[in-house]
């Protein structure tokens, strides 16, 4: 992830995401372009603020993830980094499966 987008560097991992803000019926509609251990990068019309709680749902197929998370500072691309909070064990597994799919095939979408 750049920099000034996000906590770490990720693998490209394309996949559909939601994001559910913290404390509200809000559901938005995402596509997670780059993930890491300890957050992603997510192409997402109108962003939440800088700062928002949020609980990301990845589905990429056969996987299932979910984690909450804090809105990074979203760029002029719609794009929004999120940094992730602790990963429940049961997804722990899931994570490193889409890691390791990812470090292998760097550009399947």
């Amino acid at each position: 992830m750049d920099q000034d987008c996000g906590p770490t560097p990720g693998y490209p991992f394309f996949a559909h995401a939601e994001l559910v803000l913290e404390d509200s019926d809000v559901h938005l509609t995402a596509r997670l372009c780059e993930l890491s251990r300890e957050g992603c990068l997510l192409y997402v019309k109108n962003p939440p603020r800088e700062g928002t709680s949020v609980l990301v749902k990845i589905y990429a197929w056969p996987y299932f993830l979910q984690v909450q998370g804090k809105v990074g500072r979203p760029d002029p691309k719609l794009r929004v980094a999120v940094t992730f909070g602790q990963i429940e064990s049961r997804y722990v597994s899931v994570l490193n499966a889409c890691l390791l799919e990812a470090k292998r095939n760097p550009t399947a979408d």
